[in-house]
């Protein structure tokens, strides 16, 4: 039996949820790092079950902390034979032996190895964060608690994520124009991509907020565009310009711009379209019938092989070409 004096000792409360009991508490980071190890599945291919460490992950862990971040989520551990862990119900705490076997880590492996970074690098800041202990677990639970962890809790979507970003006011100069963009073609009444967008997730038959700015980031930085709203008027004249060329082709474009390969095709188009269209007169980039002119040469009967193209790059590659012979004959 361990020796009392040698035992670290935390305040914790106990949780019993059907079969199993666990602590809930808050740890001191050196504690975590001399008190908590990994089982890599990479080291211990029997019965291991932990994913390999990533070293520049934990590295941006530390970092983040370093530059104050916070990580409020829990890191779930289970207590090892080795830790001769008790539980002392009349003052609530727990005691365990602050040695590296004494508990494995069943989510957080990442978040522990950034705390011994931090450490390494002489952090000296005295912060707690949040762990659940459990107890008396077999390794089948343990792997078993690991997949429930990894497969049940759901990511937040990348769409709510850049939202976010704005009400956090952490967006980059790229993503205050993008984002600015997004809302310009969401809320404007003349807007063709009005009702066709979606903001927070991703929708059947909607462009969701992270296709538009794959689509778009090209041709902020080729435009070089300080003027966003000058830039969607532009862009909603070409889409418009494009609906009246594929609709009198008999193609619903409605229909297919909402396809994320058919959108970011038609958009990186726009820039061949835009430019030669500027390059006459800046003027006329805005006009309907400037777009449908030069569009009636490269997308009017080739429409289908944007249906069909899997690889959007090569297929506005080909009608940037088309579109330029066409120039070239004038």
């Amino acid at each position: 039996m361990s020796n009392s004096l040698d035992m670290e000792f935390l305040s914790a409360a106990l949780i019993t949820q059907g079969e199993h009991k666990f602590y809930t508490l808050t740890m001191p980071i050196d504690v975590i790092v001399r008190c908590c190890s990994p089982n890599p599945r990479a080291e211990d291919p029997q019965d291991g079950f932990q994913r390999s460490l990533d070293v520049n992950r934990a590295e941006s862990i530390a970092s983040y902390v370093r530059d104050g971040g916070v990580i409020p989520s829990s890191i779930i551990l289970s207590a090892q034979i080795t830790s001769g862990f008790e539980y002392k119900s009349r003052n609530k705490t727990i005691g365990f032996n602050p040695h590296v076997s004494s508990f494995l880590i069943i989510d957080g492996q990442h978040r522990v190895y950034g705390f011994r970074k931090l450490m390494e690098s002489g952090f000296g800041e005295k912060l707690r964060i949040p762990v659940v202990i459990f107890t008396d677990l077999t390794p089948v639970q343990e792997a078993r608690i690991f997949i429930d962890v990894n497969t049940l809790q759901r990511p937040v979507p990348k769409e709510l994520l850049l939202d976010i970003k704005r009400l956090a006011e952490t967006e980059n100069e790229e993503e205050i124009l993008l984002d600015c963009l997004f809302s310009f073609f969401e809320e404007e009444p003349d807007s063709y991509l009005f009702d066709k967008l979606s903001r927070f997730e991703k929708k059947k038959n909607k462009i969701s907020k992270v296709t538009f700015y794959e689509a778009f980031k090209p041709l902020l930085r080729s435009f070089e565009v300080s003027n966003v709203k000058r830039l969607y008027s532009m862009v909603n004249a070409f889409l418009k310009a494009a609906h009246d060329v594929v609709t009198n082709g008999g193609i619903a474009f409605d229909d297919v711009i909402t396809k994320p390969t058919v959108f970011k095709i038609m958009t990186a188009h726009c820039k061949a379209v835009i430019s030669i269209i500027a390059e006459n007169d800046p003027g006329l980039t805005t006009k309907i019938s400037e777009h449908k002119k030069f569009l009636q040469r490269s997308i009017a009967s080739n429409f289908d092989n944007i249906l069909t193209a899997k690889s959007y790059l090569k297929e506005v590659e080909n009608l940037d070409r088309r579109l330029l012979r066409s120039k070239m004959k004038i």
